[in-house]
């Protein structure tokens, strides 16, 4: 097992079951109708509860971006499927941390679209079109709806 040192100085491990958080946006390859999107959210909120990962989903102007926690290898392998995964492209990875505590404990996937995210968190419209220098500001954006379960 390896010790590698994060950011910040944090020194982290590579232990598997240790619990991390990836945050990452993309953009879609294709406009994603209401059906494509309930399908995606049903496989992978099966899939989520079934590895014990939790988190959140938006989508919104062809854009995704999501923050998922769960266990280092869990959250790993997800993230390479995504990778590969026909409909993102230009994937930017934001952050991947080791966490003390999830932050979204009770969500296997919460999933926020248009409407929803123009009642709810308006502002992530702005910010929510894959360029890094909106990172910062969306991801304090994405852990805020945490706040208002």
């Amino acid at each position: 097992m390896g010790i590698r040192k994060m950011q910040g100085g944090r020194v982290s491990s590579d232990d598997p079951n240790k619990l991390v958080e990836l945050s990452y946006v993309s953009k879609a390859t294709h406009d994603m109708g209401l059906s494509s999107l309930i399908h995606l959210f049903d496989v992978s909120h099966k899939w989520n509860q079934g590895h014990e990962l939790t988190g959140v989903l938006f989508y919104e102007n062809g854009h995704f971006s999501q923050i998922l926690e769960g266990r280092r290898e869990d959250v790993l392998f997800l993230w390479e499927k995504i990778q590969k995964d026909y409909r993102h492209e230009i994937l930017h990875r934001i952050e991947f941390d080791e966490i003390d505590q999830r932050l979204f404990p009770n969500w296997a996937l919460r999933f926020y679209g248009g409407d929803q995210i123009a009642k709810d968190v308006p502002h992530l419209a702005g910010v929510l079109d894959g360029l890094p220098n909106h990172d910062i500001e969306l991801l304090r954006i994405m852990r805020s709806v945490a706040q208002s379960k």
